[in-house]
């Protein structure tokens, strides 16, 4: 019986040939076969052609990509408009696809070189929906709270920078909304949120002190 690690190095290695394979291919190609190539791929799916807007630096076109990763995330919680009951909340592929849209949403164009916006609009909403699922069905383990409470850490890291500063009032409702209805739920999970709604609320007050003294 192999074992994950093997089944895993396995598909790291098929994929790393694959792409060396592809790569070769790209090099011979000339520049209009090439725009012929990426054409194909924007119209092949709208997570392409969001991928390609975000890549360019298109800030509008980001939101279907940011839809699409929200319906994704949602999905590990809820069937259509109900909790899911028999498990299967895959809790580090939601940690990723936050991770990974930020990836995708590199580049130059943006303000902060990403959609700064946006992860922190995607951060927020796993930190929802994750509190909502809590609060329906309740978790009596540590380990969601954990993954949870990852997020929100990084999240306060991202609102506290230079950057996610001018972002923290936007969202600000929001935070109160999900520190508020994670009020007493325990593994300190309720105390993250807590301290998450104190990061936007101090990040807001010293965005507008900075505006204030230009």
């Amino acid at each position: 019986m192999p074992s994950r690690y093997h089944v895993g190095m396995s598909k790291r290695n098929t994929q790393t040939r694959l792409w060396k394979n592809i790569a070769s291919v790209l090099d011979e190609m000339d520049d209009q076969s090439l725009r012929g190539l990426v054409h194909d791929l924007f119209k092949l799916s709208p997570e392409n052609r969001a991928y390609l807007a975000a890549w360019i630096g298109d800030e509008d076109a980001t939101v279907e990509l940011l839809d699409g990763y929200k319906a994704r995330i949602t999905s590990q919680f809820y069937g259509r408009t109900k909790p899911r009951l028999g498990g299967g909340c895959d809790l580090a592929l939601c940690k990723r696809l936050i991770k990974e849209y930020r990836r995708l949403t590199t580049a130059s164009e943006m303000v902060g070189g990403f959609d700064v916006h946006g992860t922190i609009d995607l951060s927020l909403h796993f930190i929802e929906v994750g509190t909502r699922y809590v609060n329906d069905i309740g978790w009596n383990e540590a380990k969601p709270y954990d993954y949870l409470g990852e997020v929100a850490h990084d999240l306060s890291d991202l609102i506290e920078s230079k950057i996610g500063q001018r972002y923290a009032r936007p969202f600000l409702a929001r935070v109160r909304a999900v520190a508020s209805a994670a009020h007493g739920i325990g593994y300190g999970y309720g105390d993250a949120l807590t301290d998450l709604a104190d990061s936007f609320e101090e990040s807001a007050a010293l965005f507008q002190a900075r505006r204030s003294i230009k």
